[in-house]
């Protein structure tokens, strides 16, 4: 069983004493003890290219840190800013709704155009040079098949 580096388990009990690592056979995963039953896994530490086997460091600190919900702000701010960011995500996406309304209605409008012309038999609908209709003369004899 690979052992964890001393600094990294100071570090890790520095953030918080009730996280720990445990190896699990293949990784070594950051668990969390809840007080009551057996510790909860919060994090695995694994190779970027491999996915494999890989000592913890100071990355892997950084990431735990930043998933940390109780540092630092007040969970008042904590939440303004959750919900000013959740708004601005659901302007994001009336504003792309919008986009995708208008384009869809300029598309249907093209091919309700086109079909109109079609059964009112004006001809293809899409022609971007006016056609002419060549006049029959009263002597042309008209071929029956």
């Amino acid at each position: 069983m690979p052992e964890v580096d001393r600094s990294f388990m100071r570090d890790l009990k520095n953030l918080d004493r009730r996280l720990d690592v445990k190896f699990n056979g293949e990784h070594m995963v950051v668990t969390y003890d809840r007080g009551h039953g057996e510790p909860v896994n919060i994090y695995r530490v694994k190779d970027d290219d491999t996915g494999g086997f890989r000592q913890p460091n100071k990355n892997d600190l950084k990431v735990i840190w930043q998933g940390d919900l109780a540092r630092g702000d007040r969970p008042e701010l904590r939440l303004k800013k959750l919900a000013y960011l959740s708004e601005k995500m659901r302007e994001k996406q009336r504003a792309e709704a919008k986009d995708n309304i208008r384009h869809m209605t300029r598309e249907n409008k093209r091919y309700l155009s086109q079909r109109v012309t079609q059964l009112v038999n004006y001809g293809k609908g899409n022609s971007s040079v006016r056609r002419i209709t060549p006049k029959r003369s009263k002597n042309t004899v008209m071929a029956i098949p």
